[in-house]
């Protein structure tokens, strides 16, 4: 079966993956993401993949997902190779490589130039981040107008069931508000930390508690780079990220309604032609 990621152009060159964030969604990944850009790196977040290279990447991820959880899917798992050709542009990875899992992280775990960090948080308080942010997608992806319009759109049918596909990695298929999900995520939350300090070398991995603060005190004197003068980025809490998925669905809605309005011109006017050659013929 040809792959999303083997249609992909051959990159000209590839930049070395210096730095790894191995953390999950909901632990300070988008303030990191804006962190390593102040520091010089080009890193790769959701962010990167939705808003600048789009359909291509969250199709690949997508199928990368797929591939990685569904056994049954018939799609070849991707390697360090696929993702190395996906991220060619980036130096950095964060937040994706939680999606595929530790044992995704043990190729990169090889090669003793790459660091790693890994930001944790009360389980709980995790979980139930987890679902007022990504469990918000799903539940709207599975509501109307959403659930309609992804249709329409193609970009937004992508991005619907990219969310989607990884909410159900972190909860084992449960949705948001159904016995046995918040237990799920506690679950598969706490065991992918432990997985990651167990395949990462202690002495490239840096582990930061939410708790005890996150800023530029933590990683800079592990990568081995001066404090900027710039404060560090906070993150987006709960309310903030709602907003921004509001915003996006804005854009991609008006998109669907616009090829809804492109499907249907030609309907009416089949429509209206028939409708005159019929009455006309009444008359």
């Amino acid at each position: 079966m040809s792959r999303t990621i083997d249609k992909l152009a051959e990159p000209a060159e590839k930049k070395n993956t210096k730095v790894i964030i191995a953390s999950c969604s909901r632990t300070g990944t988008l303030g990191l993401y804006f962190a390593m850009k102040i520091l010089g790196y080009k890193p790769y977040h959701m962010y990167e993949v939705a808003l600048v290279q789009g359909k291509p990447h969250m199709r690949a991820l997508l199928e990368a997902m797929t591939a990685q959880h569904n056994r049954f899917s018939g799609i070849k798992r991707y390697d360090k190779v696929d993702f190395d050709k996906l991220t060619a542009d980036y130096d950095s990875l964060v937040e994706v490589p939680s999606w595929l899992g530790p044992a995704f992280l043990d190729d990169y775990a090889q090669d003793p130039e790459v660091k790693f960090i890994l930001t944790e948080r009360d389980p709980d308080r995790w979980a139930k981040s987890v679902n007022g942010t990504v469990g918000f997608i799903v539940k709207a992806a599975a509501s109307f107008p959403l659930n309609v319009l992804k249709h329409l759109d193609e970009e937004l049918g992508v991005f619907l069931a990219l969310n989607t596909t990884v909410y159900a990695a972190m909860a084992d298929g449960t949705k948001p508000g159904q016995a046995g999900n918040e237990a799920a995520l506690r679950r598969n939350y706490v065991e992918y930390i432990k997985a990651v300090k167990n395949t990462v070398p202690n002495e490239r991995l840096l582990v930061v508690k939410l708790e005890d603060g996150l800023g530029w005190e933590q990683i800079c004197p592990f990568l081995g780079v001066p404090i900027p003068e710039e404060k560090y980025p906070r993150g987006n809490e709960v309310d903030n990220f709602q907003g921004m998925a509001d915003d996006y669905f804005k854009k991609r809605t008006r998109a669907a309604m616009f090829n809804l309005g492109a499907l249907l011109v030609p309907v009416l006017a089949v429509s209206g032609y028939l409708g005159w050659k019929y009455f006309g013929k009444l008359a």
